[in-house]
């Protein structure tokens, strides 16, 4: 089911943090790019029993395209690769279905059309799909088994996820977005690029949609756009906007969605910003870019 588009986001049920205020925005593009690729994926996934657990070990010889873990997290794969772990931090570019143990699927990215971005350390996620995420490679295709206790516990989700469920998340990792390095330790993670146009230049308009997240003990989504009902704006190196993101910035154009991560240092540095980020904190700008003027 798809509540909102993206972050945090995509599909709000398997998201750990609050929307309130954000508006319903779904894709309006008419993309279909992927879609024959998330067909073929799920239907492979529907060909076995969902509920079917696949064996520890074969012949007494423990099988490696299962990991157990003590807490209850489970992973089960169909395809394992061995090459580009996911690591911490990483954008990720994925394809999903989701559903309550041994009962509906509740939530998908098929009806998008293509492959969608999530980004690990920022509290974006629930915790036994952030986790199980870690122990996966690029190229991997399987399902992330994650027991109520580190998905939504005793209170569930609304009308979405029981008290108590467990959640199993059947998942593809299409590819690992790498990382663009600027100055100032920023990094940008374009997960939507587009051929042609230009980057800003000194003193034209930028104008986006952002969530924004903070990251550290506290990790979490502090801000978006959604809420004012309007995208934001600003001058590019002439408006008062922490530095961190006009360097993101100018490896952007129109029409092209990305993750800015910034350091405390680029970002609000030994201040912070009211209660909303704590002082010496890094933050990451998740934006659409609209338009360059």
């Amino acid at each position: 089911m798809i509540k909102h588009f993206f972050y945090c986001s995509l599909f709000i049920g398997l998201f750990s943090c609050n929307l309130e205020g954000v508006e319903d925005v779904s894709n309006e593009e008419g993309d279909t790019l992927g879609s024959e690729i998330i067909k073929n994926t799920a239907d492979s996934l529907e060909q076995e029993d969902p509920t079917q657990v696949k064996p520890d070990s074969i012949n007494g010889i423990p099988n490696d395209m299962v990991f157990q873990r003590k807490d209850g997290l489970r992973i089960e794969w169909e395809v394992k690769k061995e090459e580009h772990p996911i690591e911490l931090n990483d954008v990720i570019m994925v394809n999903y279905h989701a559903r309550v143990a041994a009962g509906e699927e509740y939530d998908s990215n098929e009806s998008l059309g293509k492959p969608v971005p999530l980004k690990t350390n920022i509290n974006m996620l629930i915790q036994g799909w952030e986790e199980g995420l870690l122990y996966m490679h690029e190229g991997d295709k399987g399902r992330i088994m994650i027991p109520a206790a580190l998905a939504y516990g005793e209170i569930g989700y609304k009308t979405i996820v029981p008290p108590d469920a467990d959640i199993i998340v059947d998942i593809e990792i299409v590819s690992i977005v790498d990382p663009i390095l600027l100055e100032d330790g920023v990094k940008v993670y374009k997960w939507q690029q587009v051929n042609g146009g230009e980057t800003p230049k000194k003193n034209q308009l930028i104008t986006f949609d952002y969530f924004a997240y903070k990251k550290g003990k506290k990790a979490g989504l502090y801000d978006n756009s959604y809420k004012n009902g309007s995208p934001f704006s600003f001058k590019f190196e002439n408006d008062n906007v922490v530095d961190g993101l006009h360097i993101g910035m100018s490896v952007m154009k129109a029409g092209e969605n990305a993750f800015i991560e910034i350091p405390a240092e680029a970002a609000y540095g030994s201040k912070g910003m009211l209660d909303l980020v704590p002082k010496n904190t890094a933050i990451v700008y998740d934006v659409r870019l609209i338009s360059i003027e």
